[in-house]
């Protein structure tokens, strides 16, 4: 893949053959993407030579071009392999500097131009986030929380340091304090892979939750609400969060509240279908593998219903969980939102417009329209017919830093 930086001294065409808008695929066989002052200024059908007034010509060779991807949900501090190897580089900077160099980048490489972190208890992926924007390190953009806000005691020691009920407004104005992106909260533990529908115990009464979200609500910083059991899915619409991570047994009700309030479902179906297959599946009992395979297919189920109601539905990959690698994660969660019957435009705009707005970059990246930066992806083939074209990434453009 071969990354071109736009200036903003300059004027540029890029020539591409059709076009995703984000939306919706323009109806052009030839597209001029016209970009000038770091901004795209037009979307026309191309013919002819560029422009006089063009400096510099881009010719992607009839390439179908798309907005960079967004991953909604990924763990920096976890490399997808091995959990207990991936935290003994915490403390060891150097070499877990130069493995999450290699994450980005092979991120970077699936088209990903934007990921929102989930958090972790020695702030790595905020770390990362800080050396991507300096400089030091490339990658995409990253969105950061710092730590996870959960319950002393219960799940999630790994993502942060555990607080109780009467520490909430003092954390989350510390954590703010530190520049974080967000606030990540776990609403309930992990599903189970050995009794179907069981899910770990609940961390926040609905007084509690509802406070913690007031107080980032007051700071200006969005909530992405852990919550795997429909209890907790709905507590955390109650509350008023800004998006709902995993929701594995969600109900229609509950389904129907999101929708009616507009709070995004970011359904993270890999993390789990995956535990299903090749090796991850092979070190499975045959009732953990019946377990496994009912929860991922109810949850395509209702990844397919919640669309029908309008939910707005996000990519995100859990990347850094178990079996699921930065980068080639996205494509797997786009394949199976395939294999719950969504369509492939409503599963692109789910990977561009859905996840800029999720990730509050909406005035920045997502679709290709006048008055954005270009954050743009170029392919082999059209995605709309078939996703696996988007394993075939030719160029990324790029507003140049600065």
């Amino acid at each position: 893949m071969q990354i071109i930086n736009v200036s903003q001294e300059a004027d540029y065409v890029v020539r591409a053959g059709k076009v995703f808008d984000g939306r919706a695929l323009l109806p052009y066989e030839k597209t001029d993407i016209i970009i000038s002052g770091g901004r795209i200024t037009a979307v026309e059908q191309g013919a002819g030579p560029a422009p006089d007034s063009c400096k510099v010509f881009i010719d992607l060779g009839g390439c179908a071009v798309l907005p960079g991807l967004v991953d909604c949900h990924v763990h920096l501090a976890l490399d997808g392999k091995d959990f207990n190897r991936a935290m003994d580089l915490w403390p060891r900077e150097s070499l877990l500097l130069e493995r999450i160099g290699n994450d980005l980048r092979k991120t970077l490489d699936r088209g990903i131009v934007a990921v929102r972190d989930g958090g972790d208890r020695q702030w790595v992926g905020f770390r990362a986030r800080d050396e991507v924007n300096s400089g030091r390190l490339a990658g995409p953009r990253i969105l950061s929380p710092g730590i996870a806000l959960g319950k002393r005691g219960r799940y999630g020691s790994f993502l942060g340091p555990g607080i109780t009920g009467d520490q909430i407004e003092d954390t989350v104005k510390k954590t703010a304090a530190r520049g974080v992106d967000h606030i990540k909260v776990l609403v309930s533990g992990v599903v189970s892979f050995k009794e179907y529908r069981r899910v770990g115990e609940m961390h926040f009464s609905p007084e509690e939750l509802g406070r913690l979200v007031w107080h980032s609500h007051r700071l200006g910083l969005r909530v992405m609400a852990h919550a795997s059991s429909d209890e907790a899915a709905a507590l955390a619409a109650g509350a008023g969060v800004d998006s709902l991570e995993h929701g594995y047994f969600i109900s229609r009700p509950t389904l129907e509240i999101l929708a009616k309030k507009g709070i995004p479902w970011i359904p993270t179906l890999a993390p789990v279908a995956n535990q299903a297959r090749g090796r991850l599946g092979e070190g499975h009992t045959p009732e953990e593998l019946e377990v496994i395979e009912k929860t991922y297919r109810r949850q395509l189920k209702m990844v397919y219903r919640a669309q029908e109601l309008g939910v707005i539905i996000g990519t995100g990959t859990d990347a850094g969980a178990t079996g699921v690698l930065h980068g080639e994660g996205l494509l797997e969660e786009m394949l199976l939102l395939e294999e719950a019957g969504l369509g492939r435009d409503q599963i692109l705009r789910a990977a561009t417009a859905s996840g800029s707005l999720i990730l509050g970059l909406e005035k920045e990246l997502g679709m290709v329209i006048p008055g954005l930066p270009p954050y743009l992806i170029a392919v082999r083939g059209n995605p709309l017919e078939n996703l696996q074209a988007l394993e075939n990434i030719e160029y990324m453009i790029l507003p140049s830093a600065g």
